[in-house]
């Protein structure tokens, strides 16, 4: 990271910091206020991506970490919730240009060789009187 990134940094965590609004979200979070302000700053100058990682227990055991509970997990879902509700956008892509789908092409159907379609039912009939 350069100089002039981290001056951005500092200038934007002071101004996040500073928002009547970042108080609650922190503490939603679980985080201080300068905490939170230092990473919003540094994910919107950088241009960086949260990550998300899912690890099993014994890989939060094997780094000394205590694996949480299920309410623990639910509780901490139902904040993220809340703080995304506050924030009055419900998804990051808001912003993202639409992508229209492609509608389904239904392929002409082939004709069956009689003759293989014969055999296979043989097959399968041998094979339904051997289980029976």
């Amino acid at each position: 990271m350069d100089a002039t990134q981290e001056a951005q940094i500092a200038t934007l965590r002071t101004k996040v910091a500073a928002d009547p609004r970042t108080k609650a979200i922190a503490k939603a979070l679980n985080l201080s206020v300068e905490d939170y302000a230092g990473l919003v700053a540094h994910f919107k100058v950088t241009g960086e991506e949260p990550q998300f990682m899912v690890v099993g227990d014994e890989v939060l055991k094997q780094h000394g970490l205590t694996p949480p509970s299920a309410a623990r997990v639910e509780h901490f879902l139902r904040g993220e919730k809340k703080v995304i509700e506050a924030s009055g956008r419900t998804s990051s892509f808001e912003d993202v240009p639409r992508v229209q789908a492609k509608p389904v092409v239904q392929q002409p159907a082939k004709a069956v060789d009689p003759d293989l379609q014969n055999e296979l039912k043989r097959s399968l009939t041998r094979l339904h009187r051997r289980g029976a």
